[in-house]
C-alpha cells in the first residue's frame, strides 16, 4: 500500500468507484461526515452535496472537494486519471511519496517506515532539491543534533532508503552538507 485516501461524504459508489480502478495502491477509506473525526489522510475527499467542509481539518493533509456543486474541485463522476495526478510522486524526492500519515515513505510499489528524525530529514532534503548546509540539516524539526548524531541519522536513512527499489540516494557533499539525488539521477 503507498497510503491512505479518506473519502467523507453519502455516496455509497465513490468509493467502490476508486476500489474498481485500484488507486494505485492507495487504501480508500470511506465516513459518513457524522463518523468523520479529524482523521489523517495522504488525501481527504470531502463530499461538499453531503456536508460543508468543517473549518478545523488535520495540519498538512490535503484536501479535495466532490460533489455536483460549482464549488467542488471535481465533479462526480471523475476520471481515475485526475485521482492518479493528485497523488503523483514528488519529482524532487525522486518519485518517492513521503506520507505523513504513519510516516512511510513509498517508491515503486515498495514502502519503508521511517523514525520522526529520519522522516524530517527526508523532508528537509527533498524540500530543498539543493545540497542542506550540515549546521541547518542538523537543526531540523527543532532538534540539535551533534555532527555524530546526523550522521548515525543520515547512515540509518540511506539503508532504509536502500530497501526500495531504484530509491532516491543521499549525497555527502564534503565541507557543505547533504544532498537528495531522485531516482536514477546523478
Amino acid at each position: 500500500m503507498r497510503g491512505r485516501v479518506l473519502y467523507v461524504g453519502l455516496d455509497p459508489d465513490l468509493p467502490a468507484f476508486l476500489s474498481a480502478y485500484g488507486t494505485g495502491g492507495f487504501r480508500v477509506t470511506a465516513l459518513t461526515p457524522r463518523k468523520y473525526r479529524g482523521e489523517r489522510a495522504d488525501l481527504l475527499l470531502w463530499d461538499l452535496d453531503a456536508a460543508p467542509l468543517p473549518e478545523k481539518l488535520p495540519e498538512g493533509v490535503r484536501v479535495v472537494t466532490v460533489g455536483y456543486r460549482e464549488d467542488a474541485d471535481l465533479s462526480r463522476p471523475f476520471p481515475f486519471a485526475d485521482f492518479e495526478s493528485l497523488l503523483d510522486p514528488d519529482p524532487a524526492a525522486g518519485g518517492a511519496v513521503l506520507s505523513p500519515v504513519g510516516r512511510e515513505l513509498f517508491s515503486g510499489g515498495s514502502s519503508v517506515r521511517l523514525s520522526p528524525l529520519e522522516y524530517d530529514l527526508f523532508a528537509a532534503l527533498s524540500e530543498a532539491g539543493a545540497t542542506v548546509d550540515t549546521e541547518r540539516l542538523a537543526k531540523t524539526g527543532g532538534r540539535d543534533l551533534s555532527p555524530h548524531a546526523l550522521g548515525v541519522a543520515i547512515s540509518s536513512l540511506r539503508k532504509k532508503l536502500d530497501r526500495l527499489p531504484d530509491p532516491p540516494r543521499i549525497s555527502a557533499e564534503r565541507g557543505k552538507g547533504y544532498r537528495l539525488i531522485p531516482s536514477g539521477g546523478k
